[in-house]
């Protein structure tokens, strides 16, 4: 912790910052918090530097952290959820991303002062968040022809037309020999699947273990320098519709299917990015709006 072990300390820590509706934010889960979501920024700084900088970002964290409970109690009224095979494959894909075993992952959790059900309480609000503003703004978001054309003309020449690819993903986790035969098993009945002709979408969320299983495995544009080479020479040899055959990377098998793909320059490639902006436009608006909305119906007091 920042500060010397001490009765008032503790006492310090566990007073309460905020009060949403029935619930409390306190000074210590506002300050874990910050020194999780900083961690960068912090490394390297003494505590007294370390208790200088947190303090500057107190009120924007508080109030993001209030915006989280809102929509945390929002998203239970709406029955939204997370089930623990989505979790744990959010978990599996956080160590393969940063190339860390089990026991390594643990060990970065305990630096960083979480024990990992915290962690998976973190990542599992994170989860519902993400349904919950899939559910109630971007399935409600629109973008017209006219837009898209409007903002062509407006900012046409500012726009970034890198190639890419548009992707869904098929995952199995697998780091030990045994969990490598386990996961090539699946991979293999999956395939039969897929070539039996059920969809890919569908295969997806019933069997993989990837952390967007629960988005059909879509992984959305992604610009060719951005991509493993291991993927790269797989979608390479894929025509746009087309999935692979089950690859390794060195952290698990994938599949991947090739949705589309975006060549520099081309109008219809120009249009999809243009949608994507206006899209990201939107949903930044409306989740702003929309937090307003609820804020407004909740009784909210700060402390701090």
């Amino acid at each position: 912790m920042l500060f010397a072990a001490s009765a008032s300390a503790s006492i310090l820590l566990d007073r309460v910052v905020a009060v949403v509706d029935r619930d409390v934010i306190t000074w210590s889960e506002l300050y874990k918090t910050m020194e999780f979501e900083l961690a960068d920024k912090l490394a390297g700084l003494s505590p007294k530097e370390k208790k200088k900088r947190l303090k500057m970002y107190e009120k924007d964290f508080l109030e993001m952290l209030i915006d989280t409970k809102i929509q945390l109690n929002e998203a239970k009224r709406l029955n939204i959820g997370v089930s623990d095979k989505d979790l744990t494959s959010a978990i599996n894909r956080i160590q393969l991303k940063y190339g860390l075993s089990k026991k390594e992952f643990l060990e970065a959790l305990q630096k960083e002062g979480f024990t990992l059900q915290e962690y998976k309480k973190k990542v599992a609000e994170q989860i519902i968040l993400s349904k919950l503003v899939n559910l109630e703004i971007r399935s409600k978001i629109i973008v017209t022809e006219g837009e898209i054309e409007e903002y062509i003309k407006t900012n046409g020449d500012s726009i970034d037309l890198s190639e890419g690819y548009r992707l869904r993903h098929i995952f199995f986790p697998a780091g030990t020999d045994e969990e490598k035969a386990d996961a090539r098993r699946k991979a293999t009945k999956v395939m039969k699947l897929l070539d039996s002709g059920e969809s890919f979408e569908s295969v997806v969320r019933k069997f993989s273990e990837g952390s967007d299983a629960s988005e059909g495995g879509d992984l959305g544009f992604i610009k060719k320098p951005d991509l493993a080479p291991e993927f790269l020479k797989v979608i390479e040899g894929l025509k746009v519709g087309e999935y692979s055959k089950p690859f390794w990377s060195g952290k698990g098998f994938h599949i991947i299917m090739l949705e589309g793909k975006s060549l520099p320059g081309s109008e219809a490639s120009l249009k999809k990015k243009v949608r994507r902006i206006l899209i990201q436009e939107k949903l930044k608006k409306s989740l702003k709006n929309y937090l307003r909305s609820l804020r407004s119906k909740v009784f909210i007091e700060v402390k701090l």
